[in-house]
């Protein structure tokens, strides 16, 4: 039993070092997260309703390949530009890329421990309310930590 408590306090006591060291990354790792999420979901879309009517073949992957370089070029000048010019546009839009990576991070945990959203109530509805709820305050944290980072790159 004391092996048991041992084994999972060094587990947690790994995860929070892990997690240190991806949140020292910091303005890297957030704008590269923010292009995987921002071009998968735009490559998810236009791979199927567009790209296969242009293209056949592997020449899809091509698109695919060029339709992402496009978003992230497009999305670190927005990010730029919108940071340093517009700072109360560019809080709102670090609000909504950060509630869009963890609503993706909460479906995927959920999908993948309950087959679907976990029953925390008997209401269906007001079920997936709740857990609209609880991405929202997930995701002010993010937020405020991607505030952070991104102030700490403008002082420089």
């Amino acid at each position: 039993m004391f092996f048991v408590i041992l084994f999972s306090i060094a587990i947690i006591l790994l995860l929070i070092r892990i997690a240190t060291w991806i949140i020292g990354l910091g303005y890297a790792l957030a704008v590269v997260i923010d292009i995987l999420v921002l071009g998968g979901f735009a490559i998810y879309y236009a791979h199927n309703e567009w790209f296969i009517n242009i293209a056949s073949g592997k020449a899809v992957y091509f698109w695919d390949v060029l339709l992402f370089a496009f978003i992230g070029f497009i999305y670190g000048i927005i990010v730029v530009l919108g940071t340093n010019k517009f700072p109360r546009v560019a809080g709102v839009f670090h609000y909504v890329i950060a509630w869009m990576t963890t609503g993706l991070i909460y479906l995927i945990i959920n999908y993948e421990i309950f087959d679907g959203f976990g029953s925390l109530l008997n209401n269906e509805q007001i079920n997936i309310v709740i857990h609209i709820i609880i991405i929202s305050i997930l995701a002010l944290f993010i937020f405020s930590t991607r505030i952070r980072i991104f102030k700490q790159r403008d002082d420089f």
